[in-house]
């Protein structure tokens, strides 16, 4: 049986979780400094609701990849079948959208390792190694995306030389470390426990090895790739009709704004960085804030709304789980 009463967020956690609250309404008052409140819903209320069934079945197309690529960094962890990974992961995202500052990423380590009894080290480095391939697709899209843009931003520009800078250096961090899981790892003048736990989140970092990584940077721009389809998607269901070329900045731009610590649901961080991306080409605040505003609702609240299902459902309506046959 699952026990609910044990939560992986405590201490600094719910001090980062205000910060993410902070940010994200300054975020959203910011996006809306130049719109009103008035002009999204009536935005909204005009949406095309057919673009929005498209939207979110290129969303759920795009979730099952992301279980398949988890999958595939878990396997050396430990084989898991696409319906354990599914589980997992659905519900972890859909903690990722209810707590503030990404703390669903703690939370879905804790309910791997918890249901699957397994390593959360070594969970918490396979994640970690998920977002950072995620990371340097998204700083790809705005290197290339730029290429299009006349009227270049310094602000865009500074997010994509960071970001680059960021990911780069981190991937080449992991990269290196991935290979201290295939032997013994001894660190002089560090404590036998505290080394311990180093080796154990080296072992989620075996996507980074030999054609797992290949595999699993495949998956990583197929992911992006519908992603991108979505969000076009739902852009398309409000009226807005961009081309690749700027869809590419869109998607970098809005979606390494959700690294930032914010509020459940990216809500500020993610009308901001639309208002500012939709912007880059002549449309108004309002319609960004509209776009961002209906993709949390029937994208990231549909998922919400099965991973909240699914978590009860196994922890209070079928209190004895069994790992399912491999």
């Amino acid at each position: 049986m699952a026990n609910i009463s044990r939560s992986p967020i405590s201490g600094r956690s719910w001090l980062r979780g205000l910060i993410g609250l902070a940010l994200g309404a300054l975020f959203f008052w910011l996006a809306l400094r130049q719109t009103s409140w008035t002009q999204v819903q009536t935005i909204l209320s005009q949406a095309e609701n057919q673009w929005l069934v498209i939207a979110m079945g290129f969303y759920a197309a795009n979730i099952v990849v992301r279980v398949v690529r988890w999958r595939s960094l878990l396997w050396d962890i430990k084989p898991l079948s696409f319906r354990s990974v599914g589980i997992v992961l659905v519900v972890g995202y859909a903690m990722n959208n209810i707590l503030p500052a990404r703390l669903g990423e703690l939370f879905r380590a804790n309910f791997a390792g918890r249901r699957y009894r397994l390593s959360r080290l070594a969970i918490a480095g396979s994640i970690v190694v998920e977002r950072v391939l995620d990371g340097l697709i998204l700083v790809l899209c705005l290197i290339l995306g730029q290429l299009f843009i006349t009227q270049k931003t310094v602000l865009l520009s500074s997010l994509t030389t960071a970001g680059g800078m960021l990911f780069s250096g981190i991937f080449l961090i992991l990269w290196v470390s991935s290979r201290s899981s295939q032997k013994n790892l001894t660190i002089p003048l560090l404590p036998l426990t505290f080394t311990k736990k180093i080796q154990g989140f080296c072992t989620g970092l075996a996507g980074l090895r030999g054609m797992r990584l290949a595999e699993v940077t495949a998956l990583s721009l197929m992911v992006w790739l519908l992603e991108g389809m979505a969000q076009w998607s739902v852009l398309k269901a409000i009226g807005l009709s961009l081309n690749w070329q700027q869809m590419l900045s869109v998607l970098g731009l809005v979606n390494l704004s959700t690294l930032i610590p914010s509020a459940p649901g990216f809500v500020g961080t993610y009308q901001y960085a639309y208002a500012l991306a939709v912007g880059l080409f002549g449309y108004p605040s309002a319609e960004g804030v509209a776009a961002a505003t209906a993709a949390q609702v029937f994208l990231l609240g549909g998922l919400t709304l099965v991973g909240i299902g699914l978590y009860f459902y196994l922890n209070l309506l079928k209190p004895r789980v069994n790992l399912p046959k491999q």
